[in-house]
């Protein structure tokens, strides 16, 4: 009887140090946590995409980020793109600001309250390439953060964002010869020679002797001439012309004086035959 009791009297000591020790482990744990924050960040393991454009569809990558700490701080989260990833606009938050981005990094800053229950959400538009992409996510306070193994984030998605290739020949070719092809030569060729040709000489000649009705005042005297002489070479107007209107009227008045000097010595003849 003496044995049971002195083994139970010693098996309620050593549950009672048990307990006790649970409850200083328990104490120093939670005198941890007094004072600080404890930072979160998330990136989400899913993606929608656009497959001919690798554009990452919605609002684009979404991101968590938060403060379980006992004490509000402010937070500085930073995503990078470290593989096949291209931030392609300006990031959306529910909380805090967008401090800088560009296609590689982008930079947020937060305000988070103590004892965040709740965690502040990020979208990043995105675009996408290749067959595997990974991105880091990482947050930082400026308290003290006694538990760092959720400050930072490596996401790797398998997704095969590899834009189709154009074929190297097209399926129509262009022929290499237009379907009407120009003639060598042109249909109608230009004559060398025109149809009309341009006479050397004029159709109607101008009359070299003036007309009838032209005064003889009008006639230019010949050089060297006289208006006197019969048909000799002496007449420089006959030489040049060889005729002309008033030849006739010349002819007759020659015939007439010729007659008229025959009838002059006949009647002469006469008239001395009478005497005798």
């Amino acid at each position: 009887m003496n044995r049971s009791r002195i083994t139970s009297a010693a098996v309620g000591l050593a549950l009672l140090g048990g307990l006790a020790t649970t409850q200083v482990a328990t104490a120093a744990g939670a005198f941890a946590y007094e004072s600080g924050a404890e930072m979160t960040v998330g990136l989400t393991s899913g993606i929608v995409y656009d497959k001919n454009t690798g554009k990452v569809l919605g609002d684009g990558i979404g991101g968590t980020f938060g403060n379980h700490g006992p004490e509000a701080d402010t937070a500085t989260v930073t995503v990078t793109a470290v593989k096949n990833v291209k931030f392609t606009a300006k990031p959306k938050v529910d909380k805090g600001t967008v401090k800088s981005w560009n296609a590689e990094k982008v930079v947020i800053e937060a305000e988070l309250a103590a004892n965040g229950d709740e965690l502040e959400k990020m979208d990043l538009p995105a675009s996408l390439s290749g067959k595997k992409q990974t991105l880091r996510a990482e947050i930082k306070g400026i308290k003290t953060d006694p538990d760092t193994s959720n400050n930072t984030v490596t996401q790797t998605y398998s997704v095969d964002a590899t834009k189709p290739k154009p074929t190297d020949k097209p399926t129509d070719k262009p022929t290499d010869d237009p379907t009407d092809k120009p003639t060598g030569k042109p249909s109608g060729k230009p004559t060398s020679k025109p149809s009309e040709k341009p006479t050397d000489k004029p159709s109607s000649k101008p009359s070299a002797t003036p007309g009838d009705d032209s005064s003889p005042a009008n006639t230019p005297a010949p050089a060297g001439g006289s208006d006197k002489g019969g048909g000799t070479g002496g007449d420089g107007s006959l030489a040049q012309t060889g005729g002309g209107s008033h030849t006739p009227q010349l002819i007759g008045g020659a015939g007439a004086l010729v007659v008229l000097g025959g009838a002059a010595l006949v009647l002469a003849k006469r008239r001395k035959s009478g005497q005798n």
